[in-house]
């Protein structure tokens, strides 16, 4: 059995940097093969297709289309649906991941084939996993002669997705090792950081050795077994491999860039109690207030800056189609004070909101 201390592990190597790609629940991010598993399961169990997707907003093309993905809460609706028709049935992370191996993404399972070592497999999943799915983040970490894989998520979920995230997670890792290794490897824990549940008896002749109640989600093994070599490795490809892949991260981070400022845009808007704030936009877009500060400052903007847009937008619209005064429009946008909002609307504009009112009253309406 491993024995591994996880209060003093000494990280050997994380993710990038933090990248600016956003994780929006509604935007495709999870690839859609997850679906076709799920869906291939149901029909073992003599679930049609069209009884599963009744109702939900997943078209069958969808399922079909190659290279497709799903949003996260496309995902979790078809999951919440599978666990409801199998009378919430335990088990299907482990049913998953132990079918997913590498051949869920045929791009990334190639560059992961090419990689000369395991250690250099691993390290190269971690570093671009979130390119294909981007929910997860791992570390490679060592300690007393062990390697672990420690997993963790950027976004919170319901007890039992939870447990489905991480039994996803683990199960699919180690049919990962056994496929870049040709054959079962035994030489490896799953550590679950939440009680053993009643249906791993199910699935535990299929696993390695699974320990619960750990503190974390981890996959551990010796460390030396990162230096073995993988059968199908090949140096030149790898690079080839990375490249590419590197060119396809690279492109999605250009488009999170533009994704954070659209989604920081669309959720400022004026409510009863004004315009949210930093702090709520965050907690929306699943982050820290300092971690969205950092993204949109890499976007070369910032949340006051985009606050001021929607303000100044919101006033001309208002100035240009409604007849309320500008006590009335500076109340409304959250100003205490109208002096204030004049004071906002001259330096936005140039001008006071009375004089712009007045010198556009034949005009239409601009943004």
């Amino acid at each position: 059995m491993i024995d591994i201390n996880v209060d003093n592990l000494e990280e050997l190597f994380m993710t990038a940097p933090d990248s600016t790609f956003i994780l929006d629940r509604n935007s495709p991010s999870v690839p859609v093969e997850f679906a076709r598993l799920i869906l291939l399961m149901a029909g073992e169990r003599g679930y049609q297709r069209e009884v599963i997707l009744d109702g939900l907003n997943i078209p069958t093309t969808l399922i079909d289309e190659e290279g497709a993905s799903l949003s996260v809460d496309q995902h979790e609706s078809l999951l919440l649906r599978m666990i409801e028709l199998s009378n919430h049935e335990g088990g299907l992370g482990y049913e998953l991941g132990l079918r997913i191996g590498l051949t869920t993404h045929s791009l990334m399972a190639y560059a992961l084939l090419s990689q000369v070592t395991l250690g250099d497999a691993i390290r190269f999943g971690i570093e671009f996993s979130q390119v294909f799915v981007p929910v997860y983040r791992g570390k490679l970490l060592e300690e007393d002669g062990y390697a672990v894989i420690d997993i963790s998520m950027d976004m919170s979920l319901e007890d039992r997705l939870y447990r489905y995230a991480y039994d996803l997670a683990l199960s699919s890792v180690w049919s990962g090792l056994c496929n870049l290794m040709g054959s079962a490897w035994h030489e490896v824990e799953l550590w679950f950081n939440y009680p053993e549940p009643e249906y791993y008896a199910n699935y535990k002749d299929r696993l390695p050795t699974c320990r619960f109640d750990m503190g974390a989600n981890q996959v551990c093994f010796p460390i030396a077994q990162l230096a073995k070599r993988i059968h199908t490795g090949d140096a030149v490809m790898a690079q080839l491999m990375t490249e590419k892949i590197k060119r396809e991260r690279d492109a999605r981070h250009q488009q999170g860039r533009t994704d954070i400022v659209s989604l920081v845009r669309q959720r400022l808007i004026c409510g009863q109690q004004g315009y949210p704030d930093l702090e709520m936009i965050s907690t929306q877009l699943f982050m820290s207030t300092r971690t969205l500060k950092r993204k949109l400052q890499q976007a070369n903007t910032s949340f006051q800056l985009l606050l001021d847009e929607s303000r100044l937008k919101d006033a001309i619209r208002m100035l240009s189609s409604s007849s309320r005064s500008i006590e009335d429009i500076a109340t409304w946008m959250g100003y205490a004070e109208p002096a204030n909002f004049t004071h906002a609307f001259r330096k936005w504009t140039g001008m006071t909101p009375s004089l712009w009112r007045e010198s556009h009253k034949n005009s239409p309406s601009s943004p």
